[in-house]
């Protein structure tokens, strides 16, 4: 499958759990996973190719936005399937 057709199979599927796909010029600005007013988007820079997208998008949605690897379409989960969740701590600040 072509970096075109996978990117919108990922962005069909962020829009499938509630998230909001932004394609924008970010100038320089990262991509990545905004909440507000507790909506959930994923911005992704215009000035990127698609595989550049791709792998944003698939890193704002296992990274960011928590969802498993196990849980993606299964040609996503090919695609993405090496990048990994963060992770956290239980530490003060």
């Amino acid at each position: 499958m072509h970096a075109a057709a996978l990117l919108q199979t990922g962005i069909d599927f962020a829009n499938e759990q509630g998230i909001e796909v932004r394609l924008e010029l970010l100038d320089g600005s990262a991509s990545g996973l905004c909440v507000y007013g507790g909506k959930k988007s994923i911005f992704l820079d215009l000035s990127q190719n698609s595989l550049e997208q791709l792998h944003e998008l698939g890193v704002a949605i296992i990274r960011d936005a928590g969802i498993g690897v196990v849980d993606l379409p299964s040609e996503l989960r090919s695609a993405w399937g090496r990048l990994q969740p963060p992770v956290t701590t239980n530490r003060s600040l």
